[in-house]
């Protein structure tokens, strides 16, 4: 049985070593010398320096920060995705101990709502907001958030900031206000025409007004959401991408009074996306800087085509602000 590992440089004792998330299966299969393991963490001691022309993520860790458990995970979908969408990461989370909540937004996923009927932003965030009103009042969460599903962190944050130990942001819309200026538009909104018409839209309200909703067509997809995800992925998404309420998204606009910026926030910068390119996302994180940025040389889809790599950078951004319990 093959098993899929990625690495990350970590610093233990003043000693560099190459550790390696590993699946549970894996563990014990493989004899190295000076093998330590925790979890998912196999670690071997480097002995020789890594190549620069090599794309692994390198991010310097003390090992002795990875936590076996950490506070409440909820992970939100972007645009056209569902709860579905992080069923790899849910895996490693929930095989590693933590507790995982991965919501449906409405028309998404299995929610039988149609994307044309979704015409605000607060009903679109709906389930995400019921999900974290109902959470014990003593019960923190850390929020990721991916692509589109960064909107629904940041009003979820100002909503409910007591609730929110940390807000992730993956290849996501960062937006302080959402959309309230042009150059909010000019970062958070996809630029596509690179690769022609890429769009299926809908008209819910009538054809002489703005769409409703949006999907990537099916041909284009691969190529501009998973084109270093695997195969297996792509077909997945291609069969259960559902069209997303387009006009709600952008109507989202919020208004802040401080409260947020006492929330820690950390990005994760994907490398080779498409759809929220690096400088669009360099941009957001230049406009209102995190606590923390990671980088991912991943698509804009990291929960599909790097998920070790992810899975250690939320758990060490958990580690970093508190998310031990």
């Amino acid at each position: 049985m093959q098993h899929t590992n990625s690495c990350v440089e970590v610093t233990l004792h003043g000693a560099k070593w190459h550790a390696t998330l590993m699946s549970r299966g894996a563990l014990g299969e493989k004899k190295t010398k000076g093998l330590w393991s925790r979890g998912f963490w196999e670690a071997e001691r480097m002995v020789e320096e890594k190549p620069e022309e090599e794309t692994m993520v390198e991010k310097k860790m003390e090992l002795s920060e990875v936590p076996l458990k950490t506070t409440h995970f909820v992970l939100v979908h972007g645009i056209s995705h569902g709860a579905w969408c992080w069923y790899k990461i849910r895996c490693l989370m929930e095989n590693s101990g933590y507790k995982v909540s991965c919501v449906d937004l409405k028309s998404a996923g299995i929610d039988q709502s149609d994307a044309n009927s979704v015409l605000s932003f607060d009903d679109y965030n709906k389930p995400l907001l019921d999900l974290l009103s109902a959470l014990p009042e003593n019960e923190q969460v850390i929020l990721v958030g991916h692509s589109a599903g960064g909107l629904n962190v940041t009003q979820a944050t100002l909503k409910f900031p007591k609730k929110i130990l940390l807000a992730v942001y993956v290849a996501a819309t960062m937006l302080k206000h959402g959309f309230s200026t042009d150059q909010d538009f000019k970062d958070g909104v996809p630029d596509l025409s690179e690769f022609g018409d890429v769009y299926e839209l809908g008209f819910g309200l009538g054809a002489d007004k703005p769409p409703t909703s949006a999907i990537v067509k099916k041909e284009f997809q691969r190529k501009i959401s998973y084109q270093l995800s695997p195969q297996e992925d792509s077909t997945l998404a291609a069969m259960l991408l559902r069209p997303g309420p387009l006009l709600a998204i952008t109507s989202a606009h919020f208004e802040e009074d401080g409260v947020i910026d006492q929330v820690p926030r950390v990005y994760v910068k994907t490398l080779h996306d498409h759809v929220v390119k690096p400088e669009q996302q360099g941009s957001m994180v230049k406009r209102w800087p995190p606590s923390e940025l990671y980088v991912l040389h991943s698509d804009h889809s990291p929960m599909f085509s790097t998920p070790f790599l992810l899975f250690g950078f939320l758990v060490k951004a958990a580690a970093s602000f508190g998310g031990l319990k």
